[in-house]
Parts: C-alpha cells; sequence; structure tokens
C-alpha cells in the first residue's frame, strides 16, 4: 500500500518537473524503491516514535530507460499543447485587431437645427373700392394693349402732327392755331397729306395684323370679353366722356362670325334700297320691323335659307379652327 502511494505521488509530480530535472528525478524513484522496503520493517518502530523517515542514498542512482521515455513524453505533449495555445491565442487577437480596424465606428451625424416657424401677417380685408381696382387690374391684364391703333389716319392728323414739332406752346393753344390754317392748305399739300394718311394708314394695318395673329383666336376672344367689361365699369369715370383707352374691340380676321338670323338677313337686303334714304336709324329700323312681321312664309323662306346656309357655314369654320389650333 506504502509503495503504491509513492508511486502515485510520484506520477503526480512528474508532470511538475522539467526535462533538465531527470537526475533528479531518478534519485527520488530510487529512493521511493528503498523507502518501501524500509517502511516495513520498521514500521512497529515508527509507530512508537511517532516520526517517519526517508531512506537515501549516497549517489544518484541512473533511471531506467523506461522512465526516461515516460518522462521525455509528457513533456513534449505539455509543449505542443502550450504551442498550440499560443499560436491559437495570437491567431485570434490578431484577427480581433484586424476586425476592429475593417469596421470602425460609424459617426454619428449631428440633428439639422430646427427653423423658426414663420408667423404670417394677417389678411388684409379689402374695402368695396380696393376690389374694385383689383378686378379692373385684372381685366386690363386680360385686355392686352395693341402696339398701333387701328383708328384711320387722316389727312388733317398728318397735318397736325407737322405742324406741332418743334412748337414750345401747349398743345392746346397750338392745335386750336394750326387747325384754322388747315383751312388755307392749297390743294396740291392737301394731296400729299392724303398720300402720307394712306402711307401710314397700310403701315399701322400690317403691324396690327401681326401682332394679333401672335395671340391664339381664343386669346383675343377673352381679350374683347375684358374689354367689354372695362367699357361698362368706366363709362362715365373719364372727362368730357372720353373713352377709356384700350377698350376698342380687337378685330380678328381668323375669328369665327357667329351664324346670321333671317332677320339679319332682311334688315341687311332692305337697309341698302334708296327707300330709307336719310332716314334716322331707329325709325327705319321700326319700319323694317313692321315689313317683317307682314310677311308670309313663302316671302320668309328666302331669308331662313340663307340662316340655314351660314349656319352650316358656321359649323365647319368652328371645326377648322379647332383642329387647326390643336
Amino acid at each position: 500500500m506504502l509503495a503504491r502511494g509513492a508511486l502515485c505521488r510520484l506520477a503526480a509530480e512528474v508532470s511538475k518537473q522539467a526535462t533538465h530535472d531527470l537526475p533528479k528525478l531518478a534519485s527520488l524513484v530510487q529512493t521511493t524503491r528503498h523507502g518501501s522496503a524500509l517502511a516495513i520493517r520498521t514500521l512497529s518502530r515508527g509507530s512508537q516514535l511517532q516520526t517517519r523517515s526517508y531512506a537515501t542514498t549516497k549517489a544518484a542512482t541512473t533511471p531506467t530507460e523506461t522512465v526516461k521515455k515516460a518522462v521525455k513524453a509528457k513533456a513534449a505533449a505539455g509543449k505542443s499543447v502550450k504551442k498550440t495555445t499560443t499560436a491559437k491565442r495570437t491567431s485570434t487577437t490578431k484577427k480581433a485587431a484586424a476586425n476592429t480596424k475593417a469596421a470602425p465606428k460609424k459617426a454619428k451625424k449631428k440633428a439639422a437645427p430646427k427653423k423658426p416657424a414663420t408667423k404670417r401677417a394677417p389678411k388684409k380685408v379689402l374695402t368695396p373700392e380696393e376690389k374694385e381696382k383689383l378686378v379692373i387690374r385684372k381685366l386690363r391684364l386680360l385686355a392686352l394693349k395693341e402696339p398701333v391703333s387701328n383708328y384711320p389716319v387722316t389727312a388733317f392728323n398728318i397735318y397736325i402732327s407737322e405742324a406741332l414739332k418743334g412748337t414750345g406752346t401747349g398743345a392746346t393753344a397750338a392745335l386750336s392755331s394750326k387747325a384754322a390754317t388747315w383751312k388755307n392748305v392749297t390743294p396740291a399739300e392737301h394731296e400729299r397729306y392724303n398720300h402720307l394718311a394712306a402711307e401710314r394708314n397700310e403701315s399701322n394695318a400690317a403691324a396690327y395684323k401681326a401682332w394679333i395673329e401672335t395671340h391664339t383666336p381664343d386669346q383675343i376672344r377673352i381679350a374683347n370679353n375684358a374689354r367689354a367689361q372695362l367699357r361698362k365699369k368706366l363709362a362715365g369715370t373719364l372727362k368730357s366722356n372720353a373713352k377709356p383707352s384700350h377698350t376698342r374691340p380687337l378685330m380678328d380676321e381668323r375669328r369665327v362670325l357667329r351664324p346670321r338670323s333671317s332677320w339679319t338677313f332682311f334688315f341687311a337686303e332692305r337697309s341698302q334700297s334708296s327707300d330709307f334714304t336719310g332716314i334716322r336709324i331707329t325709325d327705319r329700323t321700326n319700319l323694317l320691323a313692321a315689313e317683317w312681321k307682314a310677311l308670309d312664309a313663302n316671302e320668309r323662306k328666302k331669308y331662313e335659307d340663307k340662316a340655314a346656309a351660314d349656319k352650316q357655314r358656321w359649323t365647319r369654320e368652328t371645326s377648322a379652327l379647332a383642329s387647326s389650333s390643336t
């Protein structure tokens, strides 16, 4: 039993010894062998003395080949385990460092400062006069402004424009004085002014037509509607009952004429008769209305046929204009 205990202690201490302690290990093995035999002989004496003595040799005993091989194998196994563990720890440390470098921490974006809410000014309440001015301003924009007037220029206009050049007096005084001298113009001078007026009218008409064609027929229609409203709203607001500028209807040759009624054809035909020469328009209209009521169905049919044909014309022209605009 004591020999087994000694061998167990020896096996436990073998792993704790390094390879350079082989002589010490061999001495320990030899001591254990002799100690086991000595302990059996001196058991009774040892129990009396309450002490344990170990036998030692004077010289170290050479260990056997079996013990040397076991010690070397144990030492080699311990080194391989240490190297493997060290290598694993080194590789793990390198990988962790690489991962740490590859994935740097993302910097947090700073929240943008909130803009202060702008306070809206309270909406101004317009008076009726201000509302009317706003409506007129919008109508002016829709009414358009022609670059040249379509008013016909007369020889007297050319004469006055030439006579007022370079005068320093007031326009009203100069106009009244020059108008009086117009009666003394010779026939040759009058002819020259007529020629200049005709040239001015032709150039104005060309410029007016070119300006009209820069707009669509629908834009001209909207402009004419706005001009009609302006004439009503501004009536009586100017001095001497003058008409407001840029309110005359715009003349567009592309505009499709509305279909005329049978009464319109009858009125136009009868107005050209010499029977109504010198009669005022109101009296003429009353006389023609009485004649129209007195016509029978056969006499009216001629004018009704003209009205039907004119309506077909209006349908064709309207369709053609719509297709060309698209």
